[in-house]
């Protein structure tokens, strides 16, 4: 087995492969979305045909979690994945380095305050069937988003389009959004073919009906089309002969539904060619009986984050609700213990990934004087005048004395009156039994099952859900917390979770887009947030420290973020867990695997 670790690096962290990469949304990948509707669960391994010419479909096996291909309801891994090969986007991400927002099917121009983007359509551009893109299709496409309730709506907003004339036109923005480039590269905002979609039921507003139209024909310009549907046990790709990009090194493309079990058969036997949800055993013993030459294992640092959601909601459970319980949980897990479980996972600091902005472990504390003259352990303003995390020698985690309107003893006050936390090192807190046995004695528990909810057959970035889940169990009862497994299936577990109606529950969390902004989804009264019952105005101290991230800029940001998710992780709902690793595993027809943060991996550029 030949084997590729492909490292990180300071622009790069998200996740750029020769061989792999990580996605959007698991569910949590809040990126949480539905399974097959009809309950079907991943297949299992066939006997067929063994590709052996470069002209043979190039076959890719993952668990499929999609419903839709309507790239505007989908929003989930495997229907980005899709929907990304069928539609361009107005905006895309850098191949090279996916934190990078470039032009897709448009250039663009953000205005200095970021609440007007400029866009113009490149010449030339026609959809799969010949019909030219114009702003009209544009402007149909991104308030047909806004129109139907979703995710894709959630992130829009409202963002309003004026046309300039057949190519050009300008989205606004009621306040700055200097995030909107990379939310318009996000496979949901796929640019439609207005004229089709509209003749198959397609409208603005809940009236819409061509989302069955669209999971079996595709109407977009991208660089394949949909040749065929079977059900939710495969999808046919094939080369849209309108394509102007590089062509694809594979004309013909087919995506099968396999658990992991039956991806590592097939790879071993040489029935497909790519296979994306190995776990990190599977992985480490794929040549094993291997029927076919070499095959190549990539390992990198994906995106995801992997958390625990303690509900806010006392009708559901009145200990995930009590502050001094999820003080017990949150200091009685052992990190690097359950990145161990997940093999090359890295325990994670906070809710945004290293390698996007803002990401704790890409803070670097300085407990010396500063070269201003200001004291460690004080509250700084740097040279972009933006307060900086304060910074302390290590101390023992906070206790839940602050209140909603009052920081906690980890606070301190910036120079414009923003709470801003004190940094205390290590970054991912260390578990202390004591002091989580100490508030689970304050918090009157006393012994009652608690419901640990998850997805038993959505494997996070490989990694089985359950593994994850009974380690969690395991070291929750040294606490002397009874922790109840309960595994559904991804679709019901996924909306249970969705419509706020679980507890206690593990998920996964990959970008929408890559920006910092796209985690405040987490803040109370936002998309994550008021899954776990948490409401804007509980907290004040949170709102105060969101609504600074949103509106900072440039330099600024990524003290505020910072600042906001060292407050989050004493205050909020939600416990990070770990930022797992992606690995692919291909077979010697496949020399490059393009990997993405958003979409996965790019079908067209595999090579």
């Amino acid at each position: 087995m030949r084997r590729r670790l492909v490292r990180p690096t300071v622009v790069a962290a998200v996740g750029v492969l020769a061989l792999a990469t990580a996605a959007c949304t698991t569910g949590a990948t809040d990126a949480s979305t539905p399974v097959a509707t009809d309950g079907t669960t991943p297949g299992v391994a066939t006997t067929g045909p063994t590709p052996t010419t470069p002209a043979a479909p190039l076959v890719v096996g993952a668990v499929f979690d999609h419903s839709t291909l309507d790239p505007t309801r989908q929003f989930d891994r495997s229907g980005a994945l899709l929907t990304h090969s069928l539609y361009e986007t107005l905006t895309t991400l850098d191949p090279d380095d996916p934190t990078k927002v470039v032009p897709g099917m448009a250039e663009y121009t953000l205005s200095p305050e970021g609440r007007w983007l400029t866009l113009r359509l490149r010449k030339g551009l026609v959809f799969s069937d010949g019909t030219p893109v114009t702003t009209d299709d544009v402007i149909f496409s991104l308030e047909r988003a806004k129109g139907l309730t979703g995710p894709a709506a959630s992130i829009i907003g409202t963002v309003s389009t004026t046309k300039v004339d057949d190519r050009t036109f300008t989205l606004s923005s009621t306040g700055s959004n200097f995030a909107l480039p990379a939310i318009l590269a996000n496979p949901a905002f796929g640019i439609l073919n207005s004229a089709a979609v509209k003749a198959h039921g397609g409208t603005i507003g809940p009236g819409d009906t061509a989302g069955g139209y669209l999971s079996q024909h595709s109407a977009g310009s991208g660089p394949y089309v949909i040749e065929s549907v079977r059900g939710s046990s495969e999808v046919r790709l094939k080369a849209n002969p309108l394509w102007t990009g590089a062509r694809p090194a594979f004309p013909e493309i087919v995506l099968r539904n396999l658990d992991a079990r039956s991806q590592l058969a097939e790879l071993r036997a040489g029935r497909i060619d790519i296979a994306l949800d190995l776990s990190p055993n599977q992985a480490e013993g794929v040549d094993a009986g291997t029927q076919t030459s070499a095959v190549t294992v990539t390992t990198m640092r994906s995106s995801s984050l992997v958390y625990l959601t303690l509900g806010r909601d006392k009708t559901l459970n009145a200990w995930t609700a009590n502050p001094d319980f999820e003080e017990s949980v949150r200091r009685g897990l052992d990190r690097e213990a359950l990145s161990r479980v997940a093999e090359g996972s890295t325990p994670a600091a906070g809710l945004i990934p290293a390698g996007i902005v803002g990401a704790l472990e890409d803070l670097a504390p300085t407990p010396t004087p500063s070269a201003t003259g200001g004291a460690a352990g004080t509250g700084g303003t740097g040279a972009t005048g933006t307060p900086g995390p304060a910074t302390s020698p290590p101390t023992s985690p906070p206790s839940s004395t602050a209140t909603p309107t009052t920081p906690g003893p980890s606070m301190t006050t910036g120079a414009n009156g923003i709470p801003t936390p004190v940094v205390t090192l290590p970054l991912v807190p260390a578990r202390d039994l004591e002091a989580a046995r100490a508030a689970l004695r304050r918090s009157g528990y006393r012994g009652q099952p608690i419901p640990l909810s998850y997805a038993a057959d959505l494997p996070i970035q490989g990694i089985p859900t359950t593994a994850l889940a009974t380690a969690v169990r395991s070291q929750l009862a040294q606490v002397g917390i009874k922790v109840q497994l309960n595994p559904a299936p991804a679709a019901q577990a996924i909306a249970a979770y969705r419509s706020g109606r679980t507890a206690f529950s593990l998920w996964s969390w990959s970008p929408d887009y890559p920006d910092p902004e796209n985690y405040l989804a987490f803040a109370p009264g936002e998309l994550v947030g008021s899954r776990a019952g948490w409401a804007r105005g509980t907290d004040q101290v949170i709102d105060d420290l969101t609504d600074a991230a949103r509106s900072s800029v440039g330099d600024n940001r990524a003290g505020a973020y910072a600042a906001w998710q060292l407050a989050m992780n004493e205050r909020s709902p939600f416990v990070p867990l770990l930022q797992p690793s992606t690995r692919f595993a291909s077979g010697d027809r496949v020399t490059a695997v393009p990997g993405n943060p958003v979409w996965t991996l790019d079908l067209a550029r595999i090579r």
